[in-house]
This record gives structure tokens, C-alpha cells and sequence, in this order.
């Protein structure tokens, strides 16, 4: 079992070039099914979702090379359109495939999706959406099954889910009819997965706005498309470089997608400078509550960033209050920054942090993602050493987040221990990544 350990209280200093966005990556690479061709991504994280998404990509029959920072994906042939449950289970963007193979056969298989357990996140509004646009979707058990093409019209999604947005984006490009969605997320990722959509071929425009307009029809050539930055990670790095009162440059990535974290991160007394692809944090003293912060969609303040907010203001100075409004399960980190001696009360929705003066390293453990990222942010603040367990959690969503918080000079080490996992144990890794990248051969496949 691999763990990090980490010695705190080194402000990070120096430059990190942020890698490619994760929830931009994942969308895409669902979407070189919609299209058979030779598709070229660049800018790409290795991490763990990307590798179960290039396996699901491989079990439908699409060949996958990757090579330095770009996955080319040879769509023209599919075996199937139904995606394997086993892995399905480990990555909830998995549902992405539900669209895309929509999108190119008129028909997919899914199971309901796995991923971090931060809360209920149920497709419904996936499933009411693509029946509006006209297909047959039939639910048996953990099971969903949908047919058709679509028939184009106006809907409106109950609610901005990214996961929709960008599913009904896909769907509707099958039959010939003209869609509009409205009340869609704007997440800056949903432009990205429509400029790949573009570059295709396809006409789609709208996407970083409420309201989307898709004209069906396929594609026409080949793409060859980059990756934007990542903002969460970005988010992230600044928070590391704020809590340990650092100073610190950020490259590749754009200002404006964190600008909400910006204003927080500024009024708890962090100085942040933007410039065209750079962004410089640099923190003195005791960082300051910043009141009340409330988690919204795109472009509030993001929950993916919530876990690690939390982390900075245990130290901070007065009282903070944490609102979750995206999921009811997302404070599962507070216990462990208890444990290295955080005051927080959670009362539903609402966390309730009084600053201390400093937090003490201990061993903790990550149970999901991004809380993984706020253990890890809460043990460079501390004093002493902090063991953090269940990282290949952190590892589905940071390319070498050991070796990126280095380059900053954090003293963090990756190592292994030789304890035998426990069931329990086993359990709580589910979601960690089972593929394998490397080549195999586009011949030999029965074309779809």
C-alpha cells in the first residue's frame, strides 16, 4: 500500500506547470467515439480516471496509444456498445460514454456509475433529458438502456448538471434535427468538450452559457485538439502556496476560470497577480477567515475546491463557515483534520471552522478525491510529520502530486509499506485506477 508522507511547515516556493484538466480529458475522450477517426489529444493528465477511460474505450473496440502528453484514439471501428459494469464502477464519467455512443450507433448499455463517494449523484436528469430528444431508455436494475436517434426540440435540464450538459450535448448530434438545450452548466470544461466537438466537425455553439444549440449530423474529418488547464488543480497549488505562506508561480493555466477562489483566497489576505498564462500567489503571516463561502456552480465558488478551502481556514484566523450546496456528502475529511487538531462542527450543509493556531501531523487517511487534496494541504501546514493513507484516491485526479508539490520544495516522499490490506481496506481503494497504458494493434476489428 503506497502512502505519502509528509514533513510540514516549509513554505512552497518556486514554479509548477499546471497539467491538463481532468474534467476536460474525460468528455473528450468519450467524444472520439461519436465520430470513427484518428483522434489526437494532447495536454492530458496521467492519472488514474484517465487510464480506466482509455480501457473503457479499449473493451468497445477503440484502439488507444499514448504517447508523452497525447492519447491518440483510432474510433473507427467498435466491437460493442455496451460498457463493462466492472469498470464503469470505478469512474462516474463513464456516463459520458451513454452520449457519445448514442451519438455514433444509435444505441449503448450502461450500469450506473461509480466514482468518489461524496454523495448521491443519480442520472436522472441524463435520462429524462435524452428521453425528451426522443429516445427509448429503458432501466433494469443498475442497468440502462437507450436507442434511437434524436428528434431534436427544446428542453430544459432541472437542474445545470455538467454531466447532462455534456451528455445531451453528445446525443443530440445523432438524426438530423435541430436541438436546443437550455439551463445548462457554463463550467468552462463544457467549452473545452465543444471546441473538440468543432474541430470534428460538428456544429454545436453555445457551451460556457445557459443555452446550447446542437445541429445533428456527423462529423466530418479527424481532430487533433489540446487540452486546456486545469483550474482545479490550479486551485489546489494556489492553496497549497497560501497555506504554507509561500510564493509561488503557476504556468499554464488561466486566471480567469479560479476567479472565485482569487476573491476568497484575497480576503484571507493572500496577494495573487494574474498575468496571460500565469498565475502568482504569494501569502505573509497568518492567513484570515474568509467569512462565509458558499459552494455554487460555474462561476461560483467550486465544490471540488471546498475540501481544501477547509484545510486553510482550520489555521485561519477567526471563525469560518463552509456552505455545500453540490453534494450532501462532502465533509468526509473533517474528522481527520480533527485528529490533527482542527475546530470544526458540521451542522447539514454548513461546517464551522475556528481557527488555531497551527494543526500537528498524524497519520490520516483519504476516502475520496479532492479530501484527499486537503489531507494532503493540511500536512504541509502542520507541524511534525503526517502519514497520508488511501492515496490512490489523490492519484485518479493529480499526475505525481508527490513530485509537483516538490518541485515547490514541500518535503513530501511517496512511499510503500508492506501491510496486508483488509477487506475493509480493499473496499475503500474501489475506485483506484486498473489500467495499463501502452499500445495495441488498430487491425483486426469488425467495423461499426
Amino acid at each position: 500500500m503506497e502512502y505519502y508522507e509528509i514533513d510540514g511547515g516549509i513554505p512552497l516556493r518556486g514554479e509548477y506547470e499546471v497539467r491538463g484538466a481532468k474534467n476536460a480529458a474525460l468528455p473528450i475522450l468519450a467524444a472520439t467515439l461519436c465520430k470513427g477517426g484518428i483522434h489526437e489529444i494532447y495536454g492530458c493528465p496521467e492519472i488514474g480516471d484517465v487510464h480506466t477511460m482509455i480501457e473503457i474505450l479499449r473493451s468497445l473496440g477503440a484502439a488507444v496509444e499514448w504517447s508523452g502528453d497525447c492519447i491518440c484514439v483510432d474510433s473507427r471501428f467498435l466491437t460493442g456498445t455496451a460498457v463493462p459494469p466492472q469498470l464503469m464502477s470505478q469512474l462516474r464519467s463513464s456516463v459520458f460514454l451513454l452520449g457519445s455512443l448514442l451519438a455514433r450507433t444509435e444505441e449503448a448499455v450502461i450500469c450506473r456509475p461509480g466514482g468518489c463517494r461524496i454523495g448521491s449523484r443519480p442520472i436522472d436528469i441524463h435520462i429524462a433529458g435524452l428521453q425528451r430528444l426522443g429516445f427509448d431508455v429503458r432501466e433494469e436494475g443498475e442497468l440502462v438502456a437507450a436507442a434511437g436517434r434524436c428528434r431534436g426540440g427544446r428542453i430544459r435540464l432541472a437542474y445545470p448538471s455538467v454531466g447532462a450538459t455534456e451528455n445531451l450535448m453528445m446525443a443530440a448530434l445523432s438524426g438530423s434535427g435541430y436541438t436546443v438545450l437550455e439551463n445548462c452548466a457554463a463550467e468552462p470544461e463544457i467549452e473545452d468538450l465543444q471546441g473538440f466537438l468543432r474541430s470534428c466537425g460538428y456544429r454545436v455553439y453555445g457551451a460556457g452559457t445557459s443555452c446550447i444549440h446542437i445541429e445533428g449530423g456527423r462529423g466530418l474529418h479527424d481532430a487533433m485538439y489540446f487540452i486546456m488547464g486545469d483550474r482545479i488543480e490550479t486551485a489546489t497549488y494556489m492553496m497549497a502556496l497560501a497555506g504554507t505562506g509561500g510564493d509561488g508561480i503557476l504556468t499554464g493555466t488561466q486566471s480567469v476560470y479560479v476567479s472565485a477562489v482569487t476573491e476568497v483566497l484575497e480576503r484571507m489576505g493572500a496577494q495573487i497577480k494574474n498575468h496571460e498564462d500565469r498565475i502568482q500567489v504569494t501569502c505573509r503571516g497568518r492567513l484570515k477567515s474568509p467569512g462565509t463561502v458558499i459552494t455554487q456552480p460555474y462561476p461560483g465558488f467550486p465544490t471540488d475546491c471546498q475540501p481544501q478551502l477547509m484545510s486553510l481556514v482550520t489555521c485561519a484566523e477567526g471563525t469560518a463557515t463552509i456552505r455545500e450546496e453540490i453534494f450532501e456528502n462532502r465533509f468526509t475529511h473533517k474528522k481527520d483534520l480533527m485528529k490533527m487538531g482542527a475546530n470544526i462542527e458540521t451542522c447539514g450543509k454548513n461546517a464551522i471552522i475556528k481557527g488555531v493556531g497551527s494543526l500537528r501531523g498524524c497519520p490520516v487517511r483519504a476516502l475520496d478525491l479532492r479530501g484527499g487534496a486537503a489531507l494532503v494541504l493540511a500536512g504541509l501546514m502542520a507541524e511534525g510529520t503526517s502519514l497520508v493513507r488511501g492515496i490512490e484516491h489523490i492519484e485518479r485526479g493529480y499526475e505525481d502530486f508527490a513530485g509537483g508539490i516538490r518541485k515547490l520544495g514541500g518535503n513530501i516522499e511517496k512511499k510503500i509499506t508492506e501491510t496486508k490490506k483488509t477487506d475493509e481496506s480493499a473496499d475503500e481503494t474501489a475506485d483506484s485506477d486498473s489500467g495499463n497504458r501502452g499500445g495495441r494493434s488498430f487491425s483486426g476489428i469488425t467495423p461499426v
